[in-house]
């Protein structure tokens, strides 16, 4: 998996893994923004809170985009207002811009040096019968009491805008020395961090008991997922309700600065950039190139389309990085954050960022903390995981039929007769009747998988940039070896002589 810069450029601090059974009042499952936002929170508030994560901090998705803190996503206002109305429109942009000053507060208050700035963030499009859409967000923004100007064009971009809003006041910083700092403040107020530290089932009641990978068991009176992917259902169709799509981003330095601020367009397909100074360079980060987990082009003609849009465009030359990440997506573009369902008040989940997660899952921490605390939020209903907007829509159809395609073109694929040749190369192969994921890693040496995806049995597909097997269904990802990269899958993939996966999604 290619690192992102965000990555490849910090010190974390490295947290040890649980090694014994233990007792808390809050368990965490999930160390990105939402997860350590809410740690914080809670921990403030005096309660005992174990945060458990199945990688490193901050190493999903939360370490892996542009850095914008902005409440300025994409053109959402005014297709909330147009499903919900104004009121819900404007507690989605209160929920938000109170979370953009938390992250501010935050930051001042434990001395954070995470390159924060306030900057003007920008939504655009290039072509004339888009214009309708941008303007349209422009009235929404305006009838909410957004701080918002509307552009023809926009100064010092290479680009041909015929239309934008601005969002002043907003902003922007390294997101992986934030999560950083942010884990420290958190432990430094009580919280208990364990990395490398996957978990496998929950078994629910007033009292949670959740089992790890290593069968060590963590007693709480309230869960929180903050996983990205919620690995537990609560019987309210997370999957079905949200889809996984993968985004990609790349880092160069920036011989000719651009006009000063953030940018992303409306258009498909769509561009995001800003500029990043390291404290020696100015650096271009942007990315484009989205699509469905497990259904999009190879990754490495994406980025090869990205790194010749950087060079004829942007004029850059020498590139810092490229990764990739993964963002799940909501189908009325308001995330899913509360209680799990409607008959458990000690489970909460936050997930359906729709590639906001650092606002969005900021504003988690605020809402879940009042949950615990209060008993009740301002942004209850709006962000509620059991609205029935979220169904009732022409997207859920859509993409649920997706996924039925998806699921019957898989079992129909026919594999091929012959291993890899080439070192890097991963292919589905036919073994003693029966398809398997077969990989030729560097050294010649074969890993053989059962490419049956754990979670509701849909086949994977080979990642050839990332070197994973991606499920085109509901986007879970495994490495070459069958280890989870990304949920909602709770089980590996089986090796070859192993026997079959274990198709378990944990719906109960």
């Amino acid at each position: 998996m290619n690192e992102s810069y965000w990555f490849l450029n910090s010190s974390p601090k490295e947290y040890n893994k649980l090694g014994e059974n233990i007792k808390t009042d809050c368990l965490i499952v999930g160390g990105g923004i939402t997860g350590l936002t809410t740690a914080y929170l809670l921990a403030k508030e005096g309660k005992k809170v174990v945060l458990v994560e199945a990688d490193k901090i901050g190493y999903g998705t939360s370490g892996r985009n542009t850095g914008k803190v902005t409440c300025q996503h994409d053109i959402f206002y005014s297709k909330i207002e147009k499903k919900y109305g104004l009121d819900k429109a404007k507690s989605y942009y209160n929920a938000n811009n109170e979370a953009l000053n938390l992250v501010e507060q935050i930051i001042e208050e434990n001395n954070i040096k995470c390159d924060f700035k306030r900057e003007t963030s920008f939504v655009f499009t290039e072509k004339e019968d888009t214009i309708k859409d941008i303007k349209d967000e422009y009235r929404t923004c305006k009838k909410i009491g957004i701080n918002c100007e509307y552009h023809e064009t926009i100064e010092n971009i290479p680009l041909d805008i015929k239309g934008a809003i601005s969002f002043t006041n907003q902003g922007q910083f390294n997101p992986k020395k934030y999560i950083d700092g942010l884990a420290k403040a958190a432990v430094n107020l009580g919280l208990k961090i364990y990395e490398n530290t996957p978990v496998v089932d929950l078994e629910k009641g007033k009292i949670c008991r959740v089992k790890t990978r290593e069968d060590n068991i963590i007693e709480a009176e309230n869960v929180i997922i903050s996983s990205h992917s919620p690995w537990y259902d609560g019987l309210n169709f997370y999957f079905a309700k949200e889809y996984a799509e993968r985004a990609y981003l790349m880092v160069a330095v920036l011989e000719n600065k651009l006009a000063d601020g953030m940018f992303i367009s409306i258009d498909d397909p769509s561009i995001t950039f800003r500029q990043y100074n390291d404290g020696s360079e100015n650096l271009l980060i942007f990315g484009g190139g989205d699509h469905k987990v497990g259904q999009g082009g190879t990754e490495k003609e994406i980025f090869d389309d990205l790194e010749h849009y950087g060079k004829e465009v942007f004029k850059v030359k020498d590139f810092k990085g490229k990764w990739s990440a993964q963002d799940n997506m909501s189908f009325d573009n308001v995330p899913y954050i509360g209680y799990i369902n409607k008959r458990e008040d000690n489970i909460y989940v936050a997930t359906g960022f729709s590639k906001w997660g650092i606002t969005n899952g900021t504003a988690a921490g605020i809402i879940i903390k009042d949950l615990i605390i209060n008993n009740n939020s301002d942004y209850k209903d709006t962000f509620n995981p059991s609205r029935l907007g979220s169904y009732f829509s022409k997207d859920f159809i859509k993409e649920n039929a997706n996924v039925a395609i998806n699921y019957v073109s898989g079992k129909l694929k026919i594999g091929s007769g012959d291993m890899p040749k080439n070192n890097g190369e991963g292919k589905i192969v036919n073994i003693d009747g029966k398809r398997y994921g077969v990989y030729k890693d560097d050294n010649g040496d074969f890993y053989i998988v059962d490419t049956t995806c754990t979670h509701l049995g849909c086949e994977l597909n080979f990642n050839s940039e990332e070197k994973t097997w991606d499920c085109p269904c509901h986007g879970s990802r495994f490495d070459y070896k069958g280890n989870i990269l990304e949920g909602p899958a709770l089980k590996p993939l089986k090796l070859y002589g192993h026997g079959d996966n274990d198709v378990n999604p944990k719906l109960l």
